[in-house]
């Protein structure tokens, strides 16, 4: 199976085969994603562009250059729909990612690096572009679209890691280590059938849980069980931002890291549950 991956960092500097520019329609370069790039491939990137899209690229669909000064050798170009001008079929977004692929698959990469297509100054909502992105990828994959050995996404800062985290995450669960903390995540009895009276998940938490388990996949489970609590709480308000030991009134949080856009519980952490259940139950996994 391709590896599908996310990391933080700037997409200019990835040492893949070809690294996708999320494009103006006219393919002259811009602002965002797309201004990083013809600015760090230098200016034989526009020389390329104006030579081989004299008209420009049509919405949804991707194109090719050299990587000129780039790292990667290839910039696969494709033009995201702008959310704020109009532009809100999905399908439109989701054909960025296929055509991206098509036209690496036909350049021979085996690995690309995408950023999340329109998220940026073309305003598509956070928790939709990041779950098309990684549905589409993951589809295509499953197709076989796509026979890169590895396709990457390229998160901008700390809240967008954590966003296509937990959506990678969720449907591709990544193998936890023996004795690791993330193992014990599969030991203990399912989330959602965790229940006490009205303590229950809701809808942020089954997101926060992948992204837990990803995270600590490959850390060892210290054999103490309250250096291990310690270690659970910790990772909590690493994401959440709030502290398992001085929680408020209500015990929930909204975090928008973990909100994928499909209703008023969307982000929404029970963090009483995690504390009086959750974590518990963890510990009563490692023995």
């Amino acid at each position: 199976m391709t590896s599908l991956t996310v990391v933080q960092g700037d997409i200019t500097e990835q040492r893949v085969d070809a690294i996708v520019n999320a494009a103006s329609r006219a393919m002259r370069g811009g602002g965002g994603v797309d201004g990083a790039i013809h600015r760090a491939a230098g200016r034989s990137l526009m020389r390329e562009c104006i030579e081989r899209f004299p008209h420009g690229l049509a919405t949804g669909d991707a194109g090719w250059t050299p990587g000129c000064e780039l790292p990667a050798r290839w910039v696969v170009h494709t033009v995201g729909p702008n959310f704020r001008a109009g532009e809100r079929d999905v399908s439109l977004l989701a054909s960025c990612y296929r055509r991206s692929l098509e036209v690496a698959e036909q350049l021979g990469a085996r690995s690309i690096a995408f950023p999340v297509i329109s998220a940026g100054i073309y305003g598509w909502p956070l928790g939709e572009a990041v779950e098309t992105a990684v549905r589409t990828v993951i589809a295509a994959q499953a197709s076989g679209l796509t026979t890169a050995e590895e396709v990457r996404f390229v998160a901008f800062d700390a809240s967008m890691l954590t966003r296509l985290q937990a959506m990678l995450w969720l449907h591709r669960r990544p193998r936890a280590g023996e004795g690791s903390v993330g193992a014990l995540f599969d030991r203990a009895p399912d989330a959602l059938s965790l229940r006490q009276g009205d303590l229950g998940p809701y809808r942020g938490d089954v997101y926060l849980e992948a992204v837990l388990r990803g995270r600590l996949a490959a850390v060892p489970a210290p054999a103490e069980h309250e250096r291990l609590r310690r270690l659970l709480h910790d990772a909590v308000e690493d994401v959440t931002g709030v502290s398992l030991e001085r929680l408020g009134e209500t015990g929930t949080a909204h975090v928008p890291e973990l909100d994928p856009g499909h209703g008023i519980s969307a982000g929404t952490v029970n963090l009483r549950w995690w504390r009086e259940l959750r974590v518990p139950h963890l510990l009563a996994a490692a023995g």
